[in-house]
């Protein structure tokens, strides 16, 4: 179970915190973690997401914190439940708040092909 996470740049006129997440996992079933946590007193605000869901029907949940190794800490969107081969996106009007100085994880229901890509800042 591991995530691989790239962040491509963001472009001209961009705050100065903004980023841009792409993660691709086989199995993202013990909590994985998309964006490290910022400093205290900051927090990592989702203005976009998008999951691509790959050959298996499973369920995901994009939430904060992992206290307990393998489990997040509060679920933000989901769990939510994606038939093989599907793909959900979501650009939010006002943007999704985690608490301050936790980090942004995804959790699966069990192993499977997963994309997750995301678009922010924190703040």
């Amino acid at each position: 179970m591991a995530i691989t996470v790239t962040t491509p740049d963001v472009g001209p006129g961009a705050q100065a915190d903004a980023f841009i997440i792409n993660g691709v996992s086989a199995d993202a079933s013990g909590c994985e973690e998309l964006k490290a946590a910022p400093a205290a007193g900051k927090s990592i605000y989702i203005e976009s997401l998008t999951i691509n869901n790959g050959a298996n029907a499973l369920s995901h949940t994009i939430g904060e914190g992992e206290t307990t190794p393998g489990s997040l800490d509060t679920a933000k969107i989901g769990p939510i439940a994606m038939a093989a081969n599907t793909s959900l996106q979501w650009k939010f009007k006002r943007p999704v708040k985690l608490t301050a100085a936790t980090a942004l994880t995804l959790d699966s229901s069990g192993a499977g092909a997963v994309c997750i890509f995301a678009e922010g800042y924190v703040e």
